[in-house]
């Protein structure tokens, strides 16, 4: 893979995984903030809205991976030998 594409994409999945640990400790915080207060309903509604943008990463991850195939995909057609044209 040509480096420019290394470049492009490696960090954004580092972003990625980074904000999938952030949003995981994020959400263990909140839960065991939201258990000390004992509101059932903030604790729902907070885990839900992490669990909707952990799955937002998720996807966008597949996203990029998904990318990264389709790119791989037209290096090996671009560094595939031409055929001629056969004149009739």
């Amino acid at each position: 893979m040509p480096p420019e594409i290394v470049e492009a994409i490696a960090p954004l999945m580092a972003m990625l995984g980074i904000g999938t640990f952030i949003l995981i400790g994020l959400k263990m915080r909140l839960t065991a903030k939201l258990a000390q207060q004992k509101d059932p309903e903030a604790l729902e509604r907070m885990a839900d809205t992490i669990d909707r943008l952990m799955d937002q990463s998720h996807g966008m991850r597949e996203e990029i991976i998904e990318l990264q195939e389709r790119i791989d995909f037209h290096e090996r057609l671009l560094t595939q030998p031409k055929k001629e044209k056969t004149e009739r």
